[in-house]
């Protein structure tokens, strides 16, 4: 069979006919499937929105100021699209293209409302839902101290709106205290004595912890540690050293209560002198820093030596001499010398008269003299006494002032009534002075005193010159009055006025000068307790208790 090349060229055009109106037909298709998509697409994008705006932020990063707040990217996220935050409806700062951003500026303690709006294509398109927000407190403020101690100091502090409560740190993380928020205030202790103690203070709620509200506190420093150096005590004076005070800028020295001196913080050693001999001396001491002063240390009681005797001569003989002393303050006993080697008598307190009879020959020129002796030592020698002896008489070489020891002698003996034996025994001397109303005055409000409850065990002896004894006195079973010409000077052995301390035999036992040489009621009260011994603990505390009430009645 022959082709001819016309058959072959209709053939290809009815081919490429058909071909052509089939492609046609599948595009149709295609478009129509596109369109479809589209619509589904479409119809699926409305719901992811309305799901997407339905969304709150979430917030992270909580601070008493600032917040992280943080979004799911927008459905239909293009070119366009981007973010603002909106706290309490109102848009903050810029917008973002980000889907998180620190918002900054809150105030502490307070209540917002977080949204975010969504901007595509020039317009907002919408606003997710909100996340309500409570800040962290604002930190305490108005911090202050109060009762500061050397090892304690209380803090005290204004109330923080929406704080659950507190927390007291020491230094940087040392949590001391956590409070609730009703407590603006505690008080903290065991702490270095004297240190500087840095304090930090937080209120917190259910969001967090406020930022720190730092306090450093100076506390005050602790007392020194003192001691009488060895060896170191004489009839008027003594010495004392001290463990220094860290931080210490200077120290304080108080002699019974009164302060006597004002001390460097490099010194560490210190002598007290021109005491009065053979008293019973209170020693405190305080520490001063930046703070203020410490609390005054421990009282240490000092007896001093004894003073030194007045010796004299009152008879002497061939084989006898009778030799008599004034009362030396602070003598717990007496020794009577025979030519400074050696004692031949030991003679209580009470007594002030010995005679020496032993050991007296003929020929023989003796020296006496006596010292006076208590718990910490002897005191010095008294004046000499010398007598040299024959066989039918005594030659009187030194006799010393027997004038002058018999004019200290009291008129009113050392030797107590059984009565008045045993306790506290007060002389309260009124001079010539006091006369008319204010003698009165002071006398009645003596007698009121001694007849508290309180002062019953105390025994009151009152003086007075017999120029005054109009003055009407009450009689009671702790008070006797005693009166004297005004020619006659009232003497007392040891110092005006004394506290005395008599035993159950009578026997003066100790006595201690009150540093006052007229007193009032008030005075006498003030003063009692610096002679009680340590364990009199019961009239101590009576002290305590009712010197307010006392100071009271003295101001009416």
């Amino acid at each position: 069979m022959c082709i001819c090349p016309y058959d072959v060229l209709m053939v290809g055009e009815i081919m490429k006919k058909n071909l052509k109106g089939s492609l046609l037909k599948g595009t149709g298709v295609i478009l129509l499937l596109v369109a479809f998509l589209i619509s589904l697409l479409e119809a699926g994008g409305d719901g992811r929105t309305g799901e997407y705006f339905s969304q709150a932020p979430s917030i992270t990063h909580l601070s008493p100021e600032s917040v992280k707040v943080s979004w799911t990217p927008y459905p239909g996220f293009n070119a366009s699209t981007h973010y603002q935050v909106q706290t309490n409806h109102a848009l903050y700062g810029f917008s973002t293209k980000l889907t998180s951003q620190t918002v900054e500026h809150f105030a502490p303690g307070g209540t917002y409302s977080v949204a975010v709006v969504t901007y595509d294509n020039g317009a907002a398109v919408g606003v997710s839902s909100p996340t309500t927000i409570l800040m962290a407190p604002a930190a305490p403020a108005e911090i202050g101290t109060y009762d500061l101690g050397s090892a304690s100091v209380g803090l005290f502090w204004q109330r923080v709106d929406t704080a659950i409560g507190y927390r007291v740190y020491q230094a940087s993380d040392t949590l001391l205290q956590e409070l609730t928020a009703t407590q603006t205030k505690v008080l903290l202790s065991g702490f270095t004595p004297g240190s500087l103690v840095n304090f930090r203070l937080t209120a917190f709620n259910t969001t967090g912890e406020s930022y720190y509200a730092d306090i450093a506190v100076q506390l005050l420093p602790p007392p020194p540690v003192f001691s009488v150096i060895e060896n170191q005590i004489g009839a008027d004076w003594f010495s004392f050293k001290w463990t220094p005070v860290e931080n210490a800028m200077s120290y304080q020295v108080l002699i019974n209560e009164a302060v006597v001196a004002t001390l460097a913080s490099s010194i560490t050693e210190h002598r007290i002198e021109g005491l009065p001999a053979g008293d019973t001396i209170s020693l405190r001491m305080t520490a001063q820093n930046p703070a203020g002063y410490s609390d005054q240390s421990e009282a240490l009681l000092i007896q001093l030596l004894p003073a030194a005797p007045v010796l004299a001569l009152t008879e002497v003989s061939s084989y006898s001499c009778t030799l008599q002393w004034a009362v030396a303050n602070g003598a717990a006993y007496y020794k009577v010398y025979e030519n400074d080697q050696w004692a031949i008598f030991n003679v209580p307190s009470s007594i002030n008269t010995v005679t020496v009879t032993q050991n007296i020959i003929a020929g023989m020129t003796a020296t006496y003299t006596v010292r006076a002796v208590n718990g910490t030592g002897e005191s010095a020698h008294s004046n000499p006494v010398v007598v040299t002896y024959t066989s039918t008489s005594a030659i009187v070489r030194n006799g010393g002032d027997l004038n002058g020891v018999q004019a200290t002698f009291s008129q009113f003996s050392d030797k107590l009534p059984e009565s008045l034996r045993g306790q506290p025994l007060v002389w309260v001397y009124f001079p010539p002075e006091l006369e008319g109303p204010t003698l009165e005055l002071e006398t009645s409000y003596f007698e009121f005193l001694t007849a508290t409850p309180e002062l019953s065990s105390v025994r009151f002896i009152g003086v007075f010159t017999s120029d005054v004894s109009k003055v009407r006195v009450a009689k009671r079973p702790n008070l006797t009055w005693k009166k004297v010409s005004r020619a006659r000077q009232v003497k007392i052995p040891g110092h005006l006025p004394m506290v005395r301390f008599y035993g159950p035999d009578g026997s003066l036992r100790h006595m201690i000068r009150i540093s006052m040489a007229i007193m009032s009621p008030y005075d006498v009260f003030k003063e009692i307790p610096e002679a009680f011994e340590r364990s009199d603990s019961t009239m101590l505390q009576l002290y305590q208790e009712n010197r307010d009430r006392f100071e009271t009645l003295h101001q009416k």
